[in-house]
Formats: structure tokens, sequence, C-alpha cells
């Protein structure tokens, strides 16, 4: 695990000196990913650089790595779990290795196989490889996003870094993209490629970019299809699936296992933790370390049902508390200077105290992430399947039915006149824009509101699909949008920036590529049977495993309850940000910032429209982006 970042130019534009000192400074920001050492590959017109935390192979993995005439060099932040493998493949292929490090397959397979090595790899990364002879670069990100890359190009030269904060160091000019603004304010993050600095994009998951001359060419390696079954006939027996998944997902645990340093597991309580660190125990010959929050919010604690695990497992483990009241402006900026950008998910908080902790005794963390985009987990898939017919009436209809209950006094308790109401207002995105409508932080006349302006936004994408969208199963569609996303986006940049603030690598089993493709191929009603009753075939596999209370109780993981989380420092904090004269001053509309914070602060919202727990992370969202505008000197430019 490491943080890479580096400068390639196209012509001399800088000078190597100048190119270097740049690259130097962000690498420096990148200390945190990597304090166990540096590398630095300085040749022609490119310097790259990387920090390292030492997994594998201690002495002697240091980057870059070279080939064996130094002409492919590489640097590389992630994990190859197969490279056991795959080093074996290359050496009765004549290649030779000069250290036991996972990395090293990397060259050896591009001189083997070219661009097409990427489909062997099994593990998470973002690499720069660079072909000397022929003034090549290749830059890759894993299928599903674990890893992250960010870039700017020009017609100058290309800059790239494992996080945006260190990016920044060479990139002085930082202006908000209003594009990706509506977008953030739509629906609390922003879809790849944009981010929301003007020309600075993120190397999509699955996605390899070459560099030749000053030619960029951008093109995917990996995607997902739904309508493919993937190497067979679709199951629909759970006996045959069990029989077909379960080595699999034994397999995907025992070589991310694979380490040189001590390895623990992230243990909430909830089905996928609970999971890996079951099949962790059992591949371990000595006893699990691992780590769960307790919140003082009970609704949000599942702390008594790690615990259980943890004993039934006979894990050795460990508990950290999270006070309500505990919310520090120390911590509000830890957060955005490690993530480089607004992210309003507040169990980055929770996230980024038990890495601290569980890096207090491992450098390694197994999680339980991808279980519910991969086996079908999330309640939102059954809100997704019983709206989908609603979609295929007429749109004329389907505005006119939300419009009236919109406006119609409902008799219906307000819980249920909320979902409904919502739900109606999702349905006139149609069909392929359903979930984003479902995953909605701020609605359509609240996004103008707050930006003064009733232009009518059709976020392409998020609401545009593939082609063969169509063909796929409600289910899958739903599944696809959080697959695609929100967990790149979401869930994996949180426990990436979080765990690797604290130096602590987190791997995530259930995003293996063999259990994925063989996900493919379970038939849906092995998947999600409705609320409560999703991933059927982890049910299954892990039921004489594990407590019955782990498949029992409701679906939590490491929420934070925000609507409890704002002391006096969080009040202080929104006067100065959101108030007249903060940050977002002649960006966003003060009335509009003003009646947010009266929401949170004062209760003054209708209960039968929105939610306390809804409206502090509305709040929380804006807070952010001033805090990120602030702290990162954003210019804030007319949009065009």
């Amino acid at each position: 695990m490491c943080g890479i970042c580096g400068i390639i130019e196209f012509g001399d534009q800088t000078g190597p000196d100048k190119r270097r000192a740049a690259v130097r400074r962000m690498n420096d920001a990148l200390i945190h990913r990597g304090p166990d050492g540096a590398g630095e590959l300085h040749e022609g017109k490119a310097t790259l650089a990387m920090r390292r935390l030492a997994i594998i192979d201690l002495a002697g993995g240091g980057q870059p790595i070279w080939n064996e005439d130094r002409s492919v060099g590489v640097v590389m932040n992630g994990e190859i779990y197969n490279y056991r493998t795959l080093r074996a493949k290359l050496e009765e292929s004549g290649h030779h290795f000069s250290t036991d490090s996972d990395t090293e397959v990397l060259v050896h397979l591009y001189e083997q196989y070219g661009d097409s090595f990427l489909d062997q790899l099994r593990g998470m990364f973002a690499f720069c490889l660079y072909d000397l002879r022929r003034e090549r670069f290749l830059l890759g990100r894993d299928r599903f996003g674990e890893k992250p890359l960010y870039y700017r190009a020009n017609t100058k030269q290309f800059i790239f870094s494992s996080e945006m904060g260190s990016l920044l160091e060479a990139v002085p000019e930082r202006v908000l993209d209003h594009e990706a603004l509506e977008y953030y304010l739509a629906v609390g993050y922003v879809p790849e490629p944009l981010t929301l600095i003007q020309n600075v994009k993120t190397l999509p998951p699955g996605h390899l970019l070459s560099i030749s001359g000053d030619e960029i060419n951008i093109a995917p390696y990996f995607s997902v299809d739904y309508a493919c079954s993937g190497a067979g006939r679709l199951i629909t027996d759970p006996r045959e699936a069990e029989e077909l998944l379960e080595p699999l997902l034994r397999k995907a645990v025992r070589r991310q296992l694979i380490s040189d340093v001590p390895v623990g597991a992230f243990l909430s309580g909830g089905i996928d933790s609970s999971s890996i660190c079951a099949l962790a125990s059992e591949e371990l010959s000595g006893k699990l370390k691992t780590f769960t929050v307790r919140f003082e919010e009970a609704g949000y604690d599942e702390s008594t049902i790690a615990a259980k695990v943890a004993a039934h497992l006979g894990s050795d483990h460990h508990e950290i508390t999270v006070p309500n009241a505990e919310f520090t402006e120390e911590m509000f900026y830890e957060i955005l200077d490690h993530v480089g950008l607004p992210f309003p998910d507040s169990s980055a908080i929770p996230v980024y105290l038990i890495s601290k902790e569980t890096r207090k005794h491992v450098k390694v963390a197994l999680s339980g992430d991808g279980g519910d985009e991969v086996f079908g987990g999330y309640n939102d898939f059954d809100w997704f399947r019983k709206l989908a017919p609603f979609t295929k009436l007429p749109a004329l209809l389907r505005k006119v039915a939300y419009n009236v209950a919109n406006k119609v006094a409902m008799p219906l308790p307000a819980p249920r006149s909320r979902q409904l109401i919502r739900g109606l207002r999702a349905a006139t995105w149609g069909r392929s824009g359903l979930s984003f409508g479902i995953h909605r932080m701020q609605f359509e006349e609240e996004v103008s509101e707050l930006i003064g302006s009733d232009f009518k936004r059709t976020y392409p994408l998020q609401t545009q699909s593939p082609a063969n969208f169509s063909t796929w199963s409600p289910l899958r569609q739903a599944m696809y949008y959080r697959l695609i996303h929100k967990l790149p986006t979401d869930m994996l940049i949180k426990v990436d920036r979080m765990s690797m603030a604290n130096s602590l690598e987190v791997r995530a089993p259930l995003l293996d590529p063999d259990v994925f493709d063989a996900s493919l191929r379970l038939a849906d009603n092995l998947l999600f049977q409705g609320v409560g009753k999703g991933k059927i075939m982890l049910r299954r596999m892990m039921k004489d495993r594990l407590p019955a209370e782990v498949f029992d109780h409701p679906k939590q993981g490491f929420s934070i309850p925000l609507h409890k989380y704002q002391n006096k420092t969080y009040r202080r904090l929104t006067r100065e940000l959101l108030g007249p004269g903060g940050p977002l001053s002649g960006l966003l509309e003060q009335a509009a910032l003003d009646r947010a914070t009266a929401v949170v602060f004062q209760g003054q919202f209708n209960h039968g429209r929105t939610t306390a727990a809804r409206a502090s992370h509305k709040h929380w969202q804006l807070l952010l982006l001033a805090g990120w505008i602030k702290r990162f000197d954003v210019q804030i430019k007319e949009s065009t």
C-alpha cells in the first residue's frame, strides 16, 4: 500500500529540476499513506514518485520497480493478491524477478501481454507504468475503484496523484467546477470522472489511460454487464450456488490474508464484516484481532452484536467508543484534508476513529465492504423494484401524479406520506434515472433555491445507462447504480482516505473479481427477497458459522447520529462558514443557507416532508463545502 504521484511533460516545459521539486512536494503530502519510505523515478520527460507502507517484502519491496533491463518501471498503490500465481507463470515464461514484491509482476506482465495484462490482476490498485523505449506511459485503476487516481492534463503536462491534496500541490489555480457542484448538491458526491476542481479528473474504475507523445487515450478494460451470466448458465438452486461461491469466497479471504505484517479485521456486527471475520478466523492459526465502534446513541450501536460475534469466533476483540457530543473542529478539517474534497458521508468520522485505533495493533485490516453491492443487500433495492412498474407510465402522467401528491394533504402517517411523495418524485426520472431520484440528497427545488436558478438540470452522468440496461431485471438495475456510482464515490473513498490517514491498509474480499464474476450467475431470488431479506446466499453460507443475532437485526454499519452531534463547536463553525460573508457568499443564496441552518438548529421544518436526520445531513453537506473552499483556497468564478 502506498501513495503515488508524478508529472509527465509534453516537450521541455518546466525543466527537470522544477518538475522534480514539484513532485517531491506532492509526494511529501502523501507521507501518511506511506510512512515507511519513499521512491522516485526521474527519467527523460517524467518524474514519478511514491510513498511506501511496507506490507509485502519489507526489505526489498521499495519502488519504483523495474524489469530486467530497466526499460520498464512502475510505481503502484495497492496490492496484487494473486501475485504469487502470476509470478510462477511469468518465471515459467523466462522472466527473472529481483524482489519478492507483488508490484514487480506488473512490469513483467506488461512485457509478456502488453496492455491486456490488467485482465489477469486480482487486487486493488492504481499504478503508473513507464515504458522508456517507447516513451509511453500506462495508468490503470482496479475494477471497482478501491484505490484512487486523480489527474490534471493540458497541452503542457500531465499531473497525477493518489489524493487531491497532493495533486493540488502542483496546481496553483483551483477553480470551482459549477457542473460538478450541481451534482454535489443533488446527491452529495460528484460522479466520476468529474471533481469539484475545474480540469481535475479521476481515472474511472476499470479504466486504462495511455500517454504516447502528447496524445492521451482512456478506455475501459472492465465493465459491468448483468445480461452476461458469467462463465455459465444462470443458477437458481441455492445448493448449486453455494458450491460455486463458498470456495471462491474462501480463496479471496485466504489470499487477502497474505502479508508480512499483522492483519486484523473490522467487525460491525453486520452480515458482511461478520462473514469475513468468520472465514478469516478459520484460515488463521492464531486469534484474529477484530475492531468495532460503540456509539452512545443506542439506536446506532451494534457493538453488542459485534461482541457476540467476536466471542463466538474467539477473536481478540477491541472496541472504541464514539461519544455523541465530541465533534471537534480538528476532526472536521482532518476529514477535509485527507479527502481533499467535501465528503458528506458522516460515517467517515467513526471509520477514521476505528482506523486510528486499529493501526495501534495491526497494519492491515479486512473489511466487509462490497457485500451489499455484490450480493444484493440494500433495502432501497426493494423500493426500486416497487417503483419500477410506475416508470412505464407516460412521463406526463408520472409528473401529474407526483404534483398532486405533493400538494394534497395525505391521509397517511408522516413517514408513509414522505415515502410516497419521494417515490413518486423519483419515478419522474424514468427507469434509467430512478436510482438517481431515490438517492437524491437535495431535491430540484432545493438545488434551485441554493443556486438561485430554475434552470432545468438533467444530470446525464447519473441518469444515463448502458445500451442493454432495459434487458436487466429491476434488481440488477438498482444494483448497477450502487456498484458504479455510490460504491467508488462514497464507500470506497471513505474507507481508503480514513484508513490511509492513519497508515492502515484495508482490504475488501467481497470485491474480489472472481467472487463478483460468480455473483453474475445468481438468479435474483438468491440475492434479494425484500426489506431485511437481502444477501440470501451470504446468509445461507454463514448461518452455521455466526450467532443468529447477526441475521435478525436491521442493517446499520458504522452510521453516526449526526443530528445529535451538533455541539457548540459545530454551531460556531456554522456561523463562520455558512453565515453572511462566509466562503459560500456569492456562490449560493444566503437566504437558502439561513433556512438550512434554521431547520437544523430551530426545528423549523415540515415533519410531513422531511426528517431531522435528512435535514442534518443536508446541512453537513453545505458546511463541508464551505469548509473545503476555505481550506483549499478554491476560487469561485461565474458559471459559463
